[in-house]
């Protein structure tokens, strides 16, 4: 029983000792490591690439590379972060030059720049590849007009008393000049409207241009056209013949002709037979002397008439010399 006890309390302090070595071997590790860490060293390591600074008169065709190697000088802290989240590094494009028609970097003469971009105990040794290449063009803009792709169906007896109204009309675009030529307008999604009797008024999305690195100024644009009630009208008029040769008597028949005209309500009370002008042309007869009708010519309309009818649609005449 004795034995027993003695062999047991010899155990307790064998294991308390070895607990005790463990523990300050740990605490001696840990110690080390962090001393070891707090050193600064010398190694190679992915800095991610962030480029900045692009001339307004220039743009990137294509993305250039994203990510490189550097030699860094940095605490053993910093080198282990930095590998497990690689640090971005601001690349200015205003350094970058030109040999022929290529652009180019050369990021270890802007090392000194970066410095204040890393930690205070870190800093960028050189990059092991001395040259970036970065396809850069010229950038140019020009102003092209909104094309609206908008379908309005109108309720029986409405439609506009003007032409659609768009804002902005037209719109600048930038890119490269060989895209940019290429387009001469630019055009909204398709919108369609039905049983229209109102005013419209409508937001219009422009489409994004298929060609790349264009950019336009403006997403939308704005449609407007007044709508009106529109109503039948009619007056009788003499038949007016021009450019009758002198020693010519023309005699038409029949003598008059009936004008039939469309406006909206809003302004039917405001057209009159000062409104429109419509002649025949002698010249008509006199260029082709088989001709045996004339037909009327519509020399001016008033912006309030929507549409014009003449009947008949030709008169005959009778020539007297």
């Amino acid at each position: 029983m004795n034995s027993s006890n003695k062999t047991s309390g010899i155990s307790l302090k064998y294991n308390r000792k070895i607990r005790i070595f463990l523990f300050f071997l740990f605490l001696t590790t840990v110690i080390w490591f962090i001393v070891a860490l707090s050193k600064s060293y010398v190694s190679t390591t992915k800095i991610k690439l962030v480029y900045t600074n692009l001339p307004s008169n220039k743009l990137l065709l294509n993305k250039p590379i994203d990510e490189m190697e550097v030699i860094i000088q940095a605490t053993g802290f910093n080198l282990l972060k930095y590998t497990i989240n690689p640090p971005k590094i601001f690349l200015s494009l205003v350094e970058s030059q030109k040999k022929g028609s290529k652009y180019y970097l050369l990021p270890n003469n802007q090392i000194n720049s970066l410095k204040q971009k890393l930690e205070s105990t870190s800093t960028i040794v050189r990059f092991l590849s001395d040259t970036i290449f970065v396809n850069l063009g010229v950038n140019i803009s020009k102003k092209v007009p909104v094309n609206p792709k908008l379908k309005v169906n109108f309720k029986l007896g409405y439609n506009f008393i003007e032409e659609l109204k768009i804002s902005p009309d037209s719109i600048s675009i930038s890119g490269p000049k060989s895209s940019l030529d290429s387009i001469d307008e630019v055009i909204t999604n398709n919108l369609e409207l039905n049983e229209v009797y109102e005013n419209v008024n409508v937001q219009m999305q422009l489409k994004t241009p298929k060609w790349k690195n264009i950019k336009m100024l403006a997403n939308t644009v704005t449609v407007t056209g007044e709508v009106d009630k529109f109503t039948e009208g009619k007056f009788i008029v003499p038949v007016n013949i021009i450019n009758i040769p002198k020693g010519v008597k023309l005699i038409p028949f029949p003598k008059e002709i009936e004008i039939i005209y469309q406006a909206g309500l809003t302004n039917f009370n405001s057209i009159n037979k000062n409104s429109f002008s419509v002649v025949f042309d002698y010249l008509q007869y006199q260029n082709d002397t088989l001709v045996r009708y004339l037909s009327p010519v519509i020399e001016q309309k008033s912006d309030l008439i929507s549409t014009l009818k003449i009947n008949p649609s030709k008169i005959e005449f009778l020539i007297q010399k």
